[in-house]
C-alpha cells in the first residue's frame, strides 16, 4: 500500500509544498496528492517538480480538482486540458475529480445525462493524455450510473 498526504487538507494553512514534502518524507509517506489549485499556484516555481520530489523519495500520487460537469463546455475543456498538462508535469498517471455539486435527487434525467456526457468527455480526454480518472462521490454530489453499473474509466 502506498500512502499519500493531500494538500487540500492544508488549504486553510500557510504551509509550503517544501514543508509538506519534508513532513511526508519523515513520516514514511510515499507521496503527495496535489490539489489542482496548489499545482496551478506552483506553475511559475520550476524548482518544484517531479524530479525534486523523486530526489526526496516521494511522488505525486494524483492531481485532484473540481472539473466542471456543468456550465460552459469550452471553459470546461480548457480546465480539463490544463489539469491534464499539470498531471504530466508532475509525472502522475491519475486525476481525481468530484461528481459535481448537486445531489443525485436534485437533478432530472436530462441534467444527469448532460453531466454524464461531460464526465465521459473528461475521461476520454484524460485517457488520450495517458491518465486515469478517479471520481469521488460524497453527500450532495451526483452518483452517475449507466445501466446499473457505475461509470469507471481507465486508460
Amino acid at each position: 500500500m502506498h500512502l499519500s498526504i493531500c494538500t487540500i487538507s492544508f488549504r486553510h494553512h500557510l504551509v509550503s509544498l517544501e514543508n509538506l514534502a519534508e513532513w511526508a518524507r519523515t513520516h514514511a509517506f510515499d507521496g503527495i496528492e496535489l490539489w489542482g489549485v496548489h499545482a496551478i499556484g506552483l506553475e511559475h516555481q520550476p524548482q518544484y517538480d517531479a524530479k525534486w520530489l523523486q530526489d526526496m523519495g516521494l511522488s505525486i500520487s494524483m492531481l485532484s480538482d473540481y472539473l466542471p460537469l456543468v456550465g460552459d463546455r469550452h471553459a470546461a475543456n480548457q480546465k480539463c486540458a490544463h489539469i491534464c498538462r499539470l498531471a504530466d508535469y508532475w509525472q502522475t498517471g491519475k486525476v481525481r475529480t468530484f461528481a459535481g455539486h448537486q445531489a443525485s435527487d436534485d437533478v432530472d434525467a436530462v441534467q444527469r445525462q448532460q453531466m454524464t456526457l461531460r464526465l465521459r468527455d473528461i475521461c476520454q480526454y484524460a485517457a488520450e493524455s495517458g491518465l486515469d480518472v478517479l471520481v469521488e462521490t460524497h453527500p450532495n454530489t451526483l452518483l452517475i450510473r449507466q445501466h446499473q453499473h457505475y461509470v469507471y474509466w481507465k486508460k
